[in-house]
């Protein structure tokens, strides 16, 4: 079904991979079938691959979601809020930072794939100087929005939600992704999906497929249904 005959809007996607993300062809082939559903996009990368190591070595999680902020506001552009819907897809860092675009800018549908978890209190830390030792043991207990401001802006979320997960994944372990599972307390709805066998990565390519397949299905579900409202009323996750 094509997105914007059957939304009557705008149907548009910010698309953000994780950092340094070694398959780009793999998002060019999702904006491509997201484009051939009606659908405009924006991929937005971390660190940039126009950036030297000198810039990458500077930038923290402040300055990276300041760049998707102005990614989105540069994909809606002079758009009122009735007439567009806004998706946001995430891998990684990059759906860690679409978390926390949610509480800054309205989305009706987010979709993660193994989100990252990062600590509040070292959000100016430079990512390359981030300890990868107390992040992997922070990521490896249950965290609650109380303690965690992604899990926070989770919480607040409205609208649908798709949330995969890689069964054998030790960049992102099981309680990292359960810790968001469990922070969608107010989405309209909650779709999960293990990729069996896939790490962080998806460098399996049957693993790779596998995501397009569960990613573009869940587009075409909610292209078929009226975007959340803004303020609406919630309805349990599934």
């Amino acid at each position: 079904m094509n997105a914007r005959a059957s939304q009557q809007q705008e149907a548009l996607v910010l698309l953000a991979p994780g950092w340094d993300d070694g398959n780009p062809e793999q998002y060019d082939q999702i904006c491509r079938a997201l484009h051939d559903q009606g659908w405009a996009t924006c991929c937005v990368d971390f660190p940039g691959r126009e950036n030297g190591d000198a810039s990458r070595q500077n930038m923290n999680r402040d300055q990276n979601l300041k760049e998707l902020v102005a990614a989105y506001d540069g994909l809606v552009g002079e758009r009122p809020v009735g007439q567009r819907s806004v998706a946001f897809i995430g891998i990684s860092y990059g759906g860690y930072l679409g978390t926390l675009l949610s509480a800054q800018r309205p989305l009706q549908w987010m979709v993660l794939r193994s989100p990252a978890l990062y600590r509040d209190e070292d959000w100016l830390v430079p990512k390359q100087e981030l300890d990868k030792d107390d992040l992997d043991q922070y990521r490896r207990s249950m965290r609650g929005p109380e303690e965690n401001s992604a899990l926070a802006a989770c919480a607040a979320f409205k609208g649908d939600v798709l949330l995969i997960e890689s069964e054998d994944d030790e960049t992102v372990p099981h309680p990292a992704v359960k810790s968001f599972k469990s922070a969608f307390k107010n989405a309209r709805s909650l779709a999960y999906r293990l990729l069996e066998g896939a790490d962080h990565e998806l460098s399996d390519q049957s693993a790779r497929s596998r995501f397009r397949y569960e990613l573009m299905r869940w587009m075409n579900e909610v292209a078929g249904r009226p975007a959340a409202a803004e303020n609406g009323e919630a309805h349990d996750a599934a």
